[in-house]
């Protein structure tokens, strides 16, 4: 069986030995200041946050950060425990070495004032953590959207499958006091329907691992990275399959396993990008798809590990690498991620390098773009707890300001 990875969940699977990533030794001032390219500029606009997400901004322009939290994975080395459900679509179970995860109440949502203060508007949201022999990484608060003055909250970290029955994975509503309620229940979804996922492979999510949220078009919309799927969300909590992209990428090049970790509006359409596959070297690729789901292109290629798209007032595209081509172990080099330039010959264009795990994009309405640093694996590799290492950069590109969605 072909390993997957699924949302930064490093499977190395070769020869049935199963290797867990390398402890990455992380200095004082870690992470590093990534390098910009001529005629772009960054600044770091927020510190301490552990496991930033997905950004956006709020209807007074303040901007507002997804945690992840800082729940700690369990170590479980080879040989690996006997399932305890059958590889049933409806299971509760996440199989090793992905799980057995591990539930926490850490998950949260942060609103960076303007003196660069991080305040914390609703906290102990429900949050998981993978088995710490791949990295121990961690799901809670994925991705935040705005209807009006609501807040809306895209969680991972919930569900039967990562030990939280009772608190589902889909969207939640978050409120002034800091309080939450579920309001979508997309692991039942998921459960509900077959898809092009087969509940077979070993690093199926029966909850899944949303990773996205934007709202477009008069509803929600995410992509479910490891089942291939974009999926529209009403605001009276109906959800609608959007597009099968697994199996609409499988018809065009016979695989389309890659994890759908992007999702952006522009104009009158979606831009879904892959964060790829371990065993490929996390190449990536970035897809067109037509707002009612009929048609998925592919239009650029050559990335690895996409985890952000954004646009300038130009119409030009932007996309944010996680990792690199050649990075051995994978995912062993923090220094790794960039920002770079889709240009129209398909060719890329660096603009800021050095990046540390960055995990999301997102254009703000002063024409800068604002990228989530040290998203992930920054930890103590001795305990696994978080080093409160993730940033929020501000990145201002000469000639090139920030398109915001309509």
């Amino acid at each position: 069986m072909k390993s997957r990875s699924v949302l930064i969940r490093a499977i190395r699977s070769l020869s049935l030995s199963i290797s867990a990533l390398p402890a990455i030794a992380l200095a004082e001032g870690f992470p590093p200041p990534p390098s910009p390219a001529a005629g772009v500029a960054f600044e770091v606009v927020a510190n301490g946050l552990h496991d930033p997400r997905g950004l956006v901004f709020g209807p007074g322009n303040e901007l507002y950060v997804a945690e992840a939290g800082t729940t700690v994975g369990v170590f479980v080395p080879p040989p690996p425990p006997a399932p305890n459900e059958p590889p049933t679509r409806t299971r509760c179970e996440v199989y090793w070495p992905v799980g057995p995860k591990s539930p926490g109440f850490d998950g949260r949502i942060t609103r960076i004032e303007r003196d660069g203060t991080a305040r914390v508007v609703a906290d102990n949201l429900p949050s998981a953590a993978s088995n710490r022999l791949i990295g121990g990484d961690r799901f809670g608060v994925a991705a935040l959207a705005f209807r009006g003055q609501r807040l809306y909250a895209m969680v991972n970290g919930g569900g039967c499958s990562q030990g939280h029955p009772s608190e589902p994975n889909g969207l939640y509503e978050a409120f002034a006091d800091g309080s939450f309620v579920p309001r979508v229940d997309l692991g039942a979804v998921l459960r509900s329907a077959p898809d092009s996922k087969p509940p077979t492979d070993g690093d199926f999510e029966p909850d899944g691992v949303w990773f996205n949220l934007v709202r477009a078009f008069g509803a929600y919309y995410a992509t479910e990275p490891n089942h291939g799927l974009l999926m529209r969300i009403d605001d009276d909590g109906t959800v609608t399959r959007v597009a099968d992209l697994l199996g609409a990428v499988r018809e065009q090049d016979g695989d389309g396993d890659y994890t759908y970790s992007t999702l952006v509006r522009h104009r009158d359409h979606f831009y879904v990008a892959t964060l790829g596959r371990i065993d490929l070297d996390f190449v990536g690729a970035i897809y067109r798809v037509a707002r009612d789901g009929s048609k998925v292109e592919r239009v650029a290629g050559g990335l690895h590990g996409v985890l952000g798209l954004a646009f300038d007032r130009s119409g030009r595209m932007y996309a944010l690498e996680t990792t690199a081509s050649g990075v051995a172990p994978p995912l062993s080099d923090p220094t790794a991620g960039r920002l770079v330039r889709v240009e129209q010959d398909g060719s890329l264009t660096p603009l800021l390098t050095g990046l540390a795990f960055p995990t999301s994009l997102v254009a703000g309405r002063d024409g800068s773009f604002y990228l989530s640093n040290c998203g992930y694996h920054c930890d103590d590799p001795a305990t696994g707890a978080s080093l409160a290492a993730g940033q929020v950069l501000r990145v201002t590109i000469d000639g090139a300001p920030a398109e915001v969605g309509d």
